[in-house]
């Protein structure tokens, strides 16, 4: 596999902006009659990388960095839910570390339906609506793949993270209001992805097209075959010297 520069940095921000979201997810912000999450909030970062990822990388390496997520979460949503349940009574804060947390449980279960399911129907329909539009019209790729991942990964996130901590009439607030939201602020971060994309690719040298490739969540890690090659930047840079041979 390619060397990548920027990969690396790309998942851990993705790992940081996640666990960020896990520890924010019961802290709700109310704005007049509506609630939204904080989460929900610093959530769209982790969206936006995601969108980088696949559209310079490929649909697969997006896909490890999903994979990646759930191992991360799991092992960081397990930890804080044991220690919450270790000698809850043995001083003031370890009570206050059970209220919240005791429950914690139900977020990592959320993550091991919400984040494959949602991420890589964003990995998806932008890897998808890239070869369709040849690389082109960056911004309805991105705005209609995080329209349709953030709707998924609130419908299946929320209620069972959330259900014990809310009524119904409030959760279908929440969530109609971090997508809301959630939409919104992706609309307003596409300048910054226009420039991030466009820089990423630049220093990485890579443009990947997903033709003829597996959409299988489970084959992301199997290596591509070295005979079609995928990387427009890769293959232009090719063009150019042959032209001036």
């Amino acid at each position: 596999m390619e060397q990548f520069r920027l990969y690396g940095l790309i998942v851990g921000l993705s790992v940081t902006i996640m666990v960020v979201c896990d520890s924010l997810v019961y802290k709700t912000l109310d704005i007049y009659s509506l609630k939204i999450t904080a989460s929900g909030i610093v959530f769209s970062l982790c969206y936006l990388l995601s969108t980088i990822s696949t559209e310079v990388y490929g649909y697969k390496l997006g896909g490890r960095t999903v994979w990646i997520l759930v191992g991360c979460q799991t092992f960081f949503v397990l930890i804080i839910n044991l220690f919450s349940l270790l000698q809850p009574d043995n001083n003031a804060i370890s009570k206050q570390y059970y209220l919240l947390f005791h429950e914690f449980w139900r977020v990592m279960i959320g993550t091991w339906v919400s984040v494959p399911a949602s991420y890589f129907c964003n990995g998806f329909v932008v890897s998808k609506m890239k070869v369709f539009f040849a690389g082109r019209f960056f911004f309805v790729r991105y705005v209609i793949a995080s329209m349709l991942a953030q709707a998924v990964l609130l419908l299946t996130a929320y209620p069972i993270s959330l259900s014990s901590r809310y009524s119904g009439h409030e959760l279908v607030n929440i969530i109609a209001t971090t997508w809301s939201y959630k939409v919104l602020i992706s609309i307003v971060l596409l300048p910054v992805g226009y420039y991030l994309v466009g820089a990423v690719k630049k220093i990485e040298k890579t443009d990947y097209f997903d033709w003829s490739v597996t959409y299988n969540p489970l084959a992301v890690f199997k290596q591509d075959g070295g005979a079609l090659q995928r990387n427009q930047y890769a293959m232009e840079e090719t063009r150019e010297s042959r032209a001036n041979i």
